[in-house]
């Protein structure tokens, strides 16, 4: 600490401090005024207090490491409000993990801290101490190791993983068959660490316990968790693909890896080529993932005969080892090279684990189209929230690479309200600094807009009004389903799927409606109509395969539906 000012300056510090019994509360925020102006007799006062009030325990111990480190780690702490309301800070707030990471003598303590509650967690279910419910560490203690945790994670600790997978079991389940746990605290302290930091040990940590913990209420806290925990991951795709080797079974690893390869059209994941191959063709499960996806490293590839990469035309291509590989994405293509992913998608007959060469994009313009719409809140909300957006003063918003991408609504809207709320803006932020829309990276922008497509197909009831800009606004809905929206992917890879019936006559696309044996599909509903009337198609009989129903190139219940039906009518109408 830095020798302080005169008497006379503490003095005329003094009225601008809280009352002493909310020092403690208040310590960190303190503590970095303090060490700012070189009030060290305040400091030494406050340390005192602090003493006094947790004698020897762990809130003490981290409050005399915090005094010896770097004062914009402390101004992290302070600001972020980490202590006054556990839980997740909004991104625009500052990292008091991230700037204690930076710390060794920080770094040290976690360790410490976070192997005597794991040793003394070992102890209790070893029978070697008396169980007590809720006994084994306080709100106080929690809050200590919560943060802890957040710093090893940041730094991604190589005894983390160990000690994170006895943790989470171990303070949310007793001993013996009772439905409490060891420490209900410490279980949410460590659900709020692995949301906000995720590994990939520490997401399969919380699943462990998710699978163990009896305590109703503690299971349904720690469910919250996975999901963005799981979606987190894809902030951090250095290290993501460490699940591949974390001992899943396939359907694990294959759920896990789609959504990762699904959140990383839009984050930062590239690895060099020798590593991309060490990586994902060691593991049966990944290397199906990397032979079905298209990749770009200087040029777009997908791997062919051999494993190796080839382009649309499969014609060979050689790759640097040290060239970085990334997922291709359509907005960075030219719209002959997408049509000639999909022409080599669909005379191969591969299904990909994800939506990309049918992938919908779009252009900076297209922010307008989800201005002036009626939305219904319910709705709304319930998808947003499964989709991973947040609630924040009458916007949803939503990461995406280094952008946040806020979604401007009317009225301030809450889980539970019921009715109808407009939409406005479509806006990015950079942390604190909003970012025009066409200076955002084109497949963030794309994948932002992609998402609120989503919410806006699923939740709009009404345009707000029949004016002009209504009108013109309608026009150009119209024009993106028609080119590049959720309507025209589908209808793209209709289109590719059903190309030889469409050459030989027996099937015909116009508008969204495939014609086929006199009767017509539509492409948004399913729903076949034969002279204006429903019909219902018969499921066909089991164990026979109706010659008509063609391969899929990628997975979605309405594609599988409309394809289905259009099988069901040629076949009727060969007399099957």
């Amino acid at each position: 600490m830095a020798t302080g000012p005169d008497p006379a300056f503490e003095a005329a510090l003094a009225p601008l401090l809280p009352e002493d019994e909310q020092w403690i509360r208040a310590r960190h925020a303190l503590l970095a005024i303090g060490c700012a102006l070189g009030a060290e007799h305040m400091s030494a006062r406050l340390e005192e207090m602090v003493v006094r009030h947790f004698g020897d325990t762990l809130p003490a111990r981290e409050f005399a490491v915090l005094r010896h480190v770097r004062l914009p780690a402390l101004l992290a702490l302070a600001n972020s409000g980490y202590y006054e309301r556990m839980g997740l800070e909004p991104e625009r707030r500052p990292d008091p993990a991230a700037a204690l990471a930076d710390d060794p003598g920080y770094a040290l303590f976690a360790y410490g801290a976070l192997d005597d509650a794991a040793r003394l967690l070992d102890r209790i279910h070893a029978g070697k101490l008396p169980y007590q419910a809720d006994g084994a560490c306080n709100h106080d203690e929690a809050s200590v190791l919560g943060l802890a945790a957040l710093v090893a994670a940041t730094r991604d600790e190589a005894w983390y993983p160990n000690l994170i997978a006895r943790l989470l079991p171990g303070a949310c389940v007793a001993p013996g068959a009772a439905r409490t746990a060891p420490s209900q605290a410490l279980t949410i302290a460590l659900g709020h660490a692995v949301e906000a930091v995720p590994t990939p040990e520490a997401v399969l940590a919380l699943r462990q316990a998710l699978k163990v913990v009896r305590h109703a209420g503690l299971q349904k806290k720690l469910a919250r968790h996975q999901k963005p925990a799981e979606r987190g991951l894809l902030r951090r795709p250095e290290m993501a693909l460490r699940l591949v080797d974390a001992g899943l079974d396939p359907k694990q690893q294959r759920s896990l890896l789609t959504g990762f390869f699904e959140g990383a059209f839009a984050s930062s994941f590239a690895l060099p080529y020798a590593q991309w191959r060490a990586r994902l063709l060691a593991n049966e499960v990944a290397a199906a993932f990397a032979r079905s996806l298209i990749w770009h490293a200087g040029a777009a590839f997908m791997l062919g005969d051999g494993d190796q990469p080839v382009d649309a035309q499969g014609r060979a291509l050689a790759v640097d080892p040290e060239a970085p590989v990334a997922l291709w994405h359509p907005v960075e293509a030219s719209e002959e090279e997408r049509e000639a992913w999909r022409a080599r998608i669909t005379r191969l007959q591969l299904r990909q684990p994800v939506r990309q060469a049918y992938r919908e994009f779009y252009r900076p313009a297209d922010g307008e189209l989800f201005a002036g719409y009626e939305l219904a809140t319910v709705r709304l909300i319930g998808l947003a929230r499964r989709e991973g957006w947040t609630l924040d003063c009458g916007c949803l918003e939503r990461q995406f690479g280094n952008v946040r991408a806020c979604f401007v609504l009317s009225d301030d809207i809450y889980p539970g309200y019921e009715g109808v709320v407009g939409s406005r803006a479509l806006a990015f932020w950079r942390g604190t600094q909003r970012v025009p829309q066409h200076e955002v990276a084109p497949r963030l922008l794309s994948e932002a807009c992609r998402a609120i497509d989503l919410l806006v197909s699923v939740s709009a009831v009404a345009l707000e009004a029949q004016d002009d800009a209504s009108w013109a606004r309608s026009t150009r809905v119209l024009r993106l389903a028609q080119e590049t929206g959720m309507d025209a992917m589908r209808r793209h890879a209709i289109a590719q799927v059903l190309r030889p019936q469409i050459e030989a006559g027996s099937v015909r696309l116009q508008g969204f409606h495939v014609h086929a044996g006199g009767a017509q599909v539509s492409m948004r509903t399913g729903r076949a109509l034969r002279a204006g009337a429903p019909i219902e198609l018969a499921a066909p009989a089991p164990g026979k395969r109706l010659r008509a129903v063609p391969w899929l190139p990628y997975d979605e219940a309405l594609l599988e539906r409309v394809l289905h039906s259009v099988g069901l009518l040629l076949d009727a109408g060969r007399g099957e």
